[in-house]
């Protein structure tokens, strides 16, 4: 039976737990305001790797909710011992539960030591393909270039094969042209590496390549190749196709004659 007369006590000890507990969640709130921001700030303005920085700021982050939640456990009277003989008591279940988050953790800490996947880098993870935006302790997260934001857990990248596309400097692209059967070929090859020499983005070395790639009675493939900077990749790759089919047009146009 529930004894009335000890209701005020009961009243009492628990509006002093809870006001200590609504303390403790503003103090936490508090420290990460002050220390999370900063934080970043100044790892941000230091020489330190973005994606350590993105690292480490997340990491602090995680820990002060961690501390937050396990003193309002104890304010209430939770004490750290108890939940720990609890936590022990169903230690297998415990370790199956965190197996994934552990993995994903220390395929993190992998990460940042081998630097696989840097802030800013382009990847392609399975079907996932976008730019790095933050790198979290358990995952990172990629935003695709139709403005998605998808999180891919850590494992993924250290487990299997990433395609990083902007980790080197400079990159091939490569365009596929069919040319008309008859066409001079020579004077093909010539007008499309001087077309592409007119583009200061295509690298002088290695120089630019023209192959025939099929040959067949109705027309010749022709495939070229050229380097450029990674940051200008996409830009090339899609506004000089249009430009070397129309000197292709041109060509077999002049061929053809009037």
């Amino acid at each position: 039976m529930f004894e009335w007369q000890h209701l005020p006590s009961w009243v009492g000890d628990f509006s002093r737990r809870l006001a200590g507990a609504v303390l403790i969640l503003l103090l936490g709130a508090t420290a990460h305001r002050f220390l999370v921001g900063p934080l970043r700030r100044l790892l941000a303005r230091s020489r330190l790797d973005p994606s350590l920085a993105s690292f480490l700021v997340n990491s602090v982050r995680t820990a002060i909710l961690l501390f937050v939640l396990i003193a309002v456990l104890q304010q209430f009277g939770l004490e750290t011992t108890s939940l720990l003989t609890l936590l022990g008591t169903a230690g297998l279940a415990v370790a199956l539960s965190l197996q994934g988050s552990l993995a994903n953790f220390a395929s993190g800490l992998m990460l940042l030591a081998f630097r696989t996947v840097r802030i800013g880098d382009v990847i392609e993870v399975g079907d996932v393909r976008g730019r790095v935006s933050e790198m979290l302790p358990f995952h990172i997260v990629v935003e695709t270039f139709d403005n998605q934001r998808i999180t891919v857990p850590n494992t993924l990248l250290t487990t299997g094969p990433v395609r990083n596309n902007t980790y080197l400097p400079a990159r091939c692209v490569q365009w596929t042209l069919p040319i008309r059967a008859g066409t001079d070929l020579s004077t093909a090859k010539a007008a499309l590496l001087s077309r592409l020499h007119m583009d200061p983005r295509i690298h002088k070395g290695p120089p630019p390549r023209i192959y025939v790639q099929e040959w067949t009675p109705d027309k010749q493939t022709l495939v070229v190749s050229a380097w450029t900077a990674t940051a200008d990749y996409l830009a090339v790759q899609q506004e000089l196709l249009e430009e070397l089919g129309k000197s292709v047009e041109a060509i077999q146009s002049a061929g053809r004659g009037p």
